[in-house]
């Protein structure tokens, strides 16, 4: 079971924290008091404070910086919690800056989506709203709706087919599937038949530990039968696993594509691959959700 500390809020003085973030943040005190923009012996007097309240030293020296003690670490996901929501509460209702915030927003979607839509998402970001942190995560899909009603996930990206009450919905984009293989695989310059298809030393990908995974799934629908090889739970090891053997991979086209593999039609019809954002029906309004909608679904049109 994971250690939490207790932290008695009556004695602490909550603008601490901040500075408590910065200092674990960049691993240095002149770097903290830089992104805070106070002086370093303010930051130091912060941190002898904070060393004071908890009754250790939070952070000790490494080389020419600094890295947190156990009890930091213990202390950093409720700390960045609490400061995420403070920062959220106090953004304008009425208008969202993105050039100016410092929100962050929590973004659950498949690690295909993740995949097409987060290198894209992080550019505009970068252009347009340096201040905003992203998090991306994989959220078991019976918890999205309530992770969105809790304020946990401000959107989700997942299957058309998502159930949750008071979710609005906007449909991103549809892709078909394709088969990836080594440039130099037997196979990569031939066109695939159902038969060649099945001889494949296949890869699934997963997040579930057992059940049959996508690849089974399609070939299936196509009456065929194949026991993969290798099973891990992101797309991106099993590009590499196939860049250097013999081994093949189903995935979204646009991925394919991306990898400079060689990619295969498949030999038989498969039903599209369907990603849709999902948001609570009362943050429709909401001028910083709003605003990230806005942005998923334009970074979305080009995949």
């Amino acid at each position: 079971m994971e250690f939490t500390p207790p932290m008695n809020l009556r004695s602490l003085d909550l603008n601490l924290l901040p500075v408590l973030e910065a200092v674990y943040t960049e691993r240095s005190l002149t770097r903290a008091s830089e992104t805070l923009h106070l002086t370093q012996p303010a930051v130091s007097n912060a941190l002898s404070r904070l060393r004071a309240h908890f009754e250790d030293p939070l952070f000790v020296r490494e080389g020419r910086g600094v890295k947190p003690t156990a009890m930091a670490e213990a202390l950093m996901p409720a700390v960045r919690e609490a400061l995420d929501r403070l920062r959220v509460g106090l953004e304008p209702r009425s208008e969202f800056d993105p050039a100016r915030s410092t929100r962050v927003f929590n973004i659950t979607a498949r690690d295909a989506s993740v995949y097409m839509i987060a290198p894209a998402l992080a550019r505009r970001m970068q252009a347009e709203a340096p201040g905003v942190r992203v998090t991306w995560s994989q959220t078991v899909r019976s918890a999205i709706s309530g992770d969105l009603a809790s304020g946990r996930l401000d959107v989700a990206i997942d299957v058309p087919e998502l159930r949750g009450v008071d979710m609005d919905r906007q449909p991103l984009f549809t892709t078909p599937y394709a088969c990836m293989l080594a440039q130099d695989h037997p196979l990569a310059n031939k066109r695939l038949t159902p038969e060649r298809f099945a001889s494949l030393r296949h890869i699934a990908v997963s997040s579930r530990r057992e059940g049959r995974s996508l690849v089974e799934e399609i070939a299936r629908s196509a009456g065929i039968r194949i026991t993969p090889v290798l099973r891990v739970t992101s797309h991106q090891p099993a590009i590499e696993v196939v860049r250097v053997t013999d081994l093949a991979l189903v995935a979204p086209r646009p991925m394919a594509e991306a990898t400079g593999l060689a990619v295969q039609d498949l030999p038989f019809d498969t039903p599209l691959l369907g990603s849709v954002l999902y948001w609570r029906r009362e943050k429709s309004e909401d001028p910083a959700i709003s605003w990230l909608r806005r942005v998923i679904v334009e970074v979305s049109a080009g995949v």
